[in-house]
């Protein structure tokens, strides 16, 4: 299975929990990202409790996939510890191997913007009670997909540019 080609982002779940097992093969995935100087800046809070998904999607409009998976993942980068202030690029990978690895357990996940965006980003560090080096990055919603469309085919060679831009 190549799980590059067949990652999508998926917003329709069936309920079904994600095993625990299967939850922390996707969490070392994410920690096996690479990081600016190995800071390793990123942390991770995983998200059960039905009342916090409901939290989280009043404010996050973008997230109500949320109130119909059995969990999510705030992806989250300290400050302090990040090198030069690469933590977002550390999240974002960081975010996508975690994508991956619910690819390659038979998961349906999506990303759902935080950083970036000052409304969702201070909910989050609020609710979650987070210190003022850690800041909240990603939303990472996964289940079981319900959703049976195939992936898209990303391949656009109009993109690709050797040695210069013209």
């Amino acid at each position: 299975m190549d799980i590059l080609l067949e990652r999508k982002s998926v917003r329709k779940y069936t309920g079904e929990n994600v095993k625990e097992d299967d939850l922390n093969y996707m969490l070392r995935a994410a920690m096996s990202a690479p990081t600016a100087r190995n800071t390793r800046c990123w942390s991770f809070i995983v998200i059960k409790d039905k009342e916090t998904h409901k939290k989280i999607a009043d404010v996050h409009k973008n997230a109500q996939m949320i109130l119909h998976a059995p969990l999510a993942v705030v992806v989250v980068g300290d400050t302090n510890l990040s090198y030069n202030g690469y933590f977002s690029q550390d999240c974002a990978a960081a975010t996508e191997n975690l994508l991956l690895g619910a690819v390659a357990k038979g998961y349906g996940a999506v990303w759902c913007g935080v950083y970036g965006n000052r409304e969702r980003q201070e909910h989050l560090e609020k609710l979650f009670k987070l210190p003022d080096n850690i800041k909240a990055f990603a939303l990472v919603v996964i289940g079981k997909s319900d959703d049976n469309s195939p992936a898209k085919d990303g391949w656009e060679p109009s993109k690709i540019k050797y040695e210069k831009w013209n």
